[in-house]
């Protein structure tokens, strides 16, 4: 624990914790990143489990996934500036830990299902009915990337 006590010493750490306007705005920046990506996410799972079948996953996908990744890296770049301000105690946290391993799952799930084979068959045709694979890895991203949001909040008010 003394490494997450010498992270909060910090020059950047200690500057958020006494300003008025800075950690609220890196608060800010980290949630509106959050927002791109979850509302991205799950406009995208939504479809792919059956939602607004006369629109393209492809060009549904074309459309979100560069806002996805523009959210993913605004919150990649906030939230450590966020965890720096009380790092140790976020550490021992086991909702902070059950979020990161949350995290890591569902990123992993963003790329096989972006890898599979399944999606790029899907994403370039009409079908009536999506491969079960893909409804599977959709309603795993839908239920990861909602827990991590959830264990998310729930840190800020632990």
């Amino acid at each position: 624990m003394e490494f997450f006590q010498e992270l909060q010493e910090w020059s950047i750490a200690v500057f958020l914790r006494r300003s008025i306007w800075a950690y609220p705005l890196v608060n800010t920046l980290h949630l509106l990143g959050i927002s791109l990506l979850i509302g991205s996410v799950v406009v995208l799972d939504l479809r792919i489990l059956g939602l607004w079948r006369k629109v393209s996953a492809g060009d549904l996908g074309r459309v979100l996934a560069p806002v996805a990744v523009a959210g993913f890296c605004l919150a990649v770049l906030a939230g450590p500036l966020l965890f720096l301000v009380q790092a140790k105690t976020y550490a021992g946290l086991w909702l902070f830990q059950v979020k990161m391993i949350l995290l890591v799952a569902a990123l992993a799930n963003a790329i096989v299902l972006l890898r599979s084979s399944a999606w790029r068959q899907f994403r370039h045709s009409m079908l009536a009915r999506t491969p079960s694979t893909l409804r599977m890895m959709a309603g795993l991203s839908l239920f990861l990337w909602l827990a991590v949001l959830t264990f998310g909040r729930l840190v800020g008010y632990a």
